[in-house]
């Protein structure tokens, strides 16, 4: 039988009074803050494109919705910044 921590239900060490995480919070703050402009382009990028397609406008749309993703993943981002 393979020895671990003892934990109990709420993911606590008995006596120790801190919650056991896997990945630590801050780490994973840091991994959505950078995660946001990337994904933030593909879904501007994504859309603009359908939207050219449907109206055959190709590529202005494309680079419009690639502008605002990149407006709101820089805000997003400065809102998390000062979250932390």
């Amino acid at each position: 039988m393979a020895q671990g921590h003892a934990t109990d239900a709420g993911g606590k060490t008995p006596g120790s009074g801190k919650k056991l995480e896997l990945i630590p919070r801050e780490f994973l703050k840091i991994i959505a803050v950078w995660s946001l402009v990337p994904s933030y382009m593909l879904a501007g990028g994504f859309l603009g494109y359908l939207a050219d397609r449907w109206l055959n406008t190709y590529p202005y749309l494309t680079a419009l919705g690639l502008l605002l993703a990149l407006v709101v993943a820089v805000r997003d981002m400065l809102r998390l910044r000062t979250q932390m």
